[in-house]
């Protein structure tokens, strides 16, 4: 007997549908296996509306590519001598250093033209080129004759107006080299909103419904039913949990299979409505006219719950995930 944690197929393309209606085509970020839920389960609900998908390395390319025709981009370099495979992949190649343009030029004199993407950000962990950088690295990339991707991404919002900046005037830097620039893509989730969108969306948590401070119109994505196991009438239980929670007298309680070993995240119990979250059992009060086995439905917001369980929507998300 378990807890049924499953994501919401219409939910999942409505929410990729929304951020699209944002002025841009969504593609869909789908790192660590799709967040831990199934990078190819996501595809299979989302292919019919996005425009692309996004992944970390060649590995989850390689994973990746059996259930999509559609354009993947790396967000990492591929590894020394490892671009033929991501290219025979059908991937979208990083660059964020001399070796890895280096390379790109190579394979691209072999194959006779090859696009490549560029980030400019200075925020360390990220594959990207430092804005300082941009010029330099401009005139190196026109020497290839290579054509050019160029993204960046809003990781602070109180940064977020020089960070444009820098890629903007990364951007003059590449276009003033003679570098082709195809397209740009400079807004994640946090930062979506109409006008900030650019060639494209790069969306992974928003996908569940979390929007992190965007203005856009989606939903809870998460689905969390778990099994009663017993239920107490009023007055029959007095305390709830480990014995640490008192239960009032007017209220019927059901104690659920499911907890933080599910994912559940245990900061969910307020002593109101979810008196209790232990590690396999929930309690929870009763009412009239509320399925008390639905703990996170349609109805949720994914910030609130976050907030509610002190974790960031993407540990929500990802703590939930299949185990």
């Amino acid at each position: 007997m378990r807890p049924d944690v499953t994501l919401d197929g219409a939910a999942l393309r409505a929410n990729a549908s929304a951020f699209a209606a944002l002025g841009a085509p969504v593609a869909a970020v789908v790192k660590d296996d799709g967040y831990g839920w199934g990078a190819r389960l996501l595809v299979r609900e989302l292919d019919a509306v996005v425009e692309s998908y996004v992944v970390a390395d060649e590995d989850e390319l390689a994973a990746l590519r059996p259930a999509t025709r559609k354009p993947v981009r790396l967000l990492l370099d591929a590894a020394p001598g490892r671009l033929e495979r991501v290219l025979a992949l059908g991937g979208i190649p990083n660059v964020s250093s001399r070796g890895a343009l280096a390379e790109a030029a190579g394979a691209a004199a072999a194959r006779g033209a090859l696009t490549i993407r560029v980030g400019v950000l200075d925020a360390a962990g990220w594959a990207s080129i430092a804005p300082s950088d941009a010029a330099a690295f401009a005139e190196a990339t026109a020497a290839t004759g290579l054509a050019v991707e160029l993204w960046t991404h809003v990781v602070s919002p109180e940064r977020s107006g020089t960070i444009l900046d820098a890629f903007m005037a990364a951007r003059r830097s590449f276009e003033g080299a003679g570098v082709r620039i195809v397209s740009t893509d400079a807004a994640s989730t946090a930062s979506s909103r109409r006008g900030l969108a650019f060639d494209r969306l790069r969306i992974g948590i928003g996908l569940f419904g979390a929007r992190l401070g965007a203005s856009v119109d989606n939903r809870c994505a998460l689905r969390v039913t778990a099994p009663v196991v017993r239920t107490f009438a009023p007055g029959e239980a007095g305390w709830a949990g480990y014995g640490h929670v008192r239960v009032r007298a007017d209220r019927s309680v059901a104690v659920l299979r499911c907890g933080y070993g599910d994912g559940f995240p245990k900061n969910l119990a307020d002593g109101v409505d979810i008196l209790s979250v232990g590690m396999q059992y929930t309690a929870r009060v009763m009412h009239e006219g509320v399925d008390p086995r639905v703990l996170i439905g349609a109805s949720d917001d994914v910030d609130t719950l976050a907030a509610r369980s002190s974790v960031t929507p993407h540990e929500l998300v990802v703590g939930l995930a299949s185990r």
